[in-house]
């Protein structure tokens, strides 16, 4: 008996799982979570996968997770078949607006089913500098008139930043807030083996959203490169090189991401930067950032010279990271000429972040956003 219980449940899974882009189950006491996610992306995994696994193999949990694409495919009507296969106790929507944002939220409001809204950027106002095509994929009016719709009738909003949280409260002033750090310090699970080299290496980490940040810094970076012959620049990621930069020949690289989120923080680490760029131009959207890429870079072992704007400045402890106006050269040059001080800035931001972003307090806190709202 026990070994076709085992089969069955076997066959269950794997038929459960062809329903669903991610799937955690197995725990019968475990709190059922649905998630609609825009992308299986970096976003979702720092967010909800990776704290989420953690809680999953201690029983807590068990979670299904769908994406914008899988639902298009699916068609009107898949979460009723989800709902009737996993049967979700709370639903999550994460950057999520269509298709069928609305229908769904209202299926599951219907059933007494909790849900939550989770943001990390100010989705509604997308500024010109993100550039034509994620001005056409995130905003369409559709798109951020399903987000607002969400927004306005979820259960909860979970923001990622105090700034984000500021201006939802403005807008939606009859909603419950929930303020929150999204992202854990993964530091533990990367391993960094600094090899020697003849030259020093600058790197931008980003996606083609940010070419306008980069582009703060790229003056310096030609004016550096043309003072030091051995220096190199790097970008990661889906941003482009600058062509202004282009005329570096082989010193200058480009590194694209084909890795799952900790393998991708594994292969930044092994880049072997010297500096990692955190620039951001100072504007209404950016301010309700996170701090990720500075989290990241720690994490890698690669010290930071980040804007002194309040989403790294309210972060940066002493010591651990050059915060620049707008001389961004002197910053480059200073840790450039000191092995010691980019040494000393990695010690002080490893530790400083192991403890105020450790994936525990994630935990504590995602189970303080369920238990908030399944009172509500």
């Amino acid at each position: 008996m026990i070994t076709l219980l085992k089969a069955l449940f076997k066959k269950r899974h794997i038929i459960a799982l062809n329903e669903f882009d991610v799937l955690l189950d197995g725990n019968p006491k475990g709190r059922n979570i649905l998630i609609f996610t825009e992308q299986v992306n970096a976003t979702y995994f720092i967010s909800f996968d990776i704290p989420l696994r953690e809680m999953h193999q201690r029983g807590e949990v068990n979670v299904a997770v769908v994406s914008q694409k899988l639902v298009s495919q699916k068609g009107a009507g898949c979460w009723e078949q989800w709902n009737d296969s996993f049967k979700p106790e709370l639903v999550i929507f994460t950057r999520y607006g269509q298709p069928f944002g609305v229908d769904i939220l209202k299926f599951f409001k219907a059933l007494n089913v909790p849900v939550i809204y989770h943001i990390d950027d100010n989705l509604l106002e997308l500024p010109p500098s993100l550039g034509a095509e994620i001005q056409k994929r995130q905003g369409a009016k559709d798109v951020i008139d399903a987000r607002r719709n969400l927004l306005a009738q979820c259960d909860l909003i979970y923001a990622s930043t105090p700034h984000l949280a500021e201006l939802l409260k403005s807008l939606f002033p009859r909603q419950h807030v929930f303020t929150g750090e999204y992202f854990p310090y993964m530091g533990q699970r990367v391993t960094v083996n600094r090899q020697e080299r003849q030259y020093q290496t600058i790197g931008y980490m980003g996606s083609k959203g940010h070419q306008e940040d980069l582009n703060l810094v790229v003056p310096v970076l030609e004016r550096l490169l043309e003072e030091q012959p051995k220096l190199h620049f790097e970008v990661f990621g889906t941003i482009q090189m600058p062509e202004r930069l282009l005329r570096f020949g082989e010193r200058v690289k480009s590194h694209k991401v084909n890795k799952s989120y900790t393998e991708f923080l594994s292969v930044l680490a092994g880049l072997n930067w010297d500096i990692g760029l955190a620039p951001l131009v100072n504007e209404e959207f950016n301010l309700c950032k996170a701090p990720t890429k500075y989290l990241e870079y720690s994490a890698a072992g690669i010290p930071v010279v980040a804007s002194n704007i309040p989403v790294y400045s309210m972060i940066i402890p002493e010591g651990a990271g050059v915060l620049v106006n707008e001389d961004w050269y002197s910053a480059l040059v200073l840790y450039l000429d000191s092995t010691d001080a980019r040494k000393r800035a990695v010690e002080i931001a490893q530790s400083y972040c192991s403890e105020r972003y450790s994936l525990h307090k994630l935990e504590q806190q995602l189970t303080t956003i369920f238990d908030t709202v399944s009172v509500c």
